[in-house]
């Protein structure tokens, strides 16, 4: 029997899903979170279309990211970390024919799992800013093609709505049950706000689910794994903890303080932890033969 060092990224993911626990997700968007990820012990992370769009844009999440850079983004990640990387594949950056291609490509970035919404993206042309949804069939139809796109791949497909906090409960039990039907491996379940909203679709579908962006109540693993919550995120804090600390240095700074003399600096073994610098000085001994 394989331990679980010995298995792949896809592999561990599956295991988790298997299981009868519930993990937490890192925040992922670029490669120094994700080795941080993989030292401090995560098993699964995520990374959100906002993310992608902030790390490589400096934007805000209106769908102005590329799938390309989606791709090469996850891929910089992918190749530093060997933690499970479910990557948001927003709506698949088109129709169908796109979800397709949205697919292939984070197959080959190294993504352990993508998802895919429902969600009408990018935002159309009106005064309404509320989120909209794919109509019904389409949305099935677009997971339809991006289980068909994995093929033979490893990659996990799942599938996502917001019709709970858009359209009602009984649209949303709907629409993960025409998701299970076509083959996904998970159903992703973004920003419920209450318990009642979790216990339906738990009730109402037999595949494992994931959830992100819930409300402290619900932040609770014991009660997310009876309702089969396999990994979770309560949100993308993190990444605001540290745009606060990296504006706030630069401010102080730039008011007279001196670089050399700032707080909370990360200690030198941090820093060459983070950049992966034991493993290329490894390198560098035994290829460029440095003493």
């Amino acid at each position: 029997m394989l331990s679980m060092g010995s298995l792949t990224q896809r592999q561990r993911l599956r295991a988790i899903l298997d299981s009868e626990r519930c993990v937490t997700m890192a925040t992922v968007f670029d490669p120094i979170s994700a080795r941080l990820a993989s030292q401090l012990g995560y098993e699964a992370a995520l990374m959100g279309g906002s993310l992608a769009s902030y790390a490589v844009l400096g934007a805000p999440d209106l769908i102005l990211l590329t799938l390309s850079e989606l791709a090469e983004q996850v891929h910089r990640c992918t190749r530093v970390s060997d933690v499970p990387l479910v990557v948001d594949g927003d709506h698949g950056y088109g129709n169908a024919l796109s979800v397709m291609r949205t697919v292939h490509e984070l197959d080959r970035a190294g993504a352990a799992a993508v998802t895919i919404e429902d969600t009408l993206l990018p935002r159309p042309f009106g005064p309404s800013g509320a989120v909209q949804l794919s109509p019904f069939d389409e949305a099935v139809a677009k997971i339809e093609a991006a289980v068909a796109a994995r093929g033979d791949s490893d990659l996990l497909v799942m599938g996502r709505t917001s019709a709970a906090t858009v359209n009602g409960i009984e649209d949303a039990v709907a629409r993960f049950k025409a998701f299970e039907a076509a083959g996904v491996d998970a159903l992703f379940l973004p920003g419920p706000r209450k318990r009642e909203e979790i216990d339906a679709i738990a009730a109402a579908v037999k595949l494992p689910l994931l959830m992100a962006g819930a409300p402290a109540p619900l932040c609770d693993p014991a009660y997310l794994a009876t309702r089969r919550i396999k990994a979770w995120s309560a949100g993308h804090q993190t990444f605001s903890v540290a745009l606060k600390a990296l504006h706030d240095s630069m401010q102080a700074v730039r008011a007279g303080a001196l670089s050399l003399e700032l707080p909370d600096q990360a200690p030198k073994a941090l820093l060459e932890e983070a950049t992966g610098v034991p493993a290329f000085d490894a390198l560098t001994r035994r290829f460029l033969g440095a003493a």
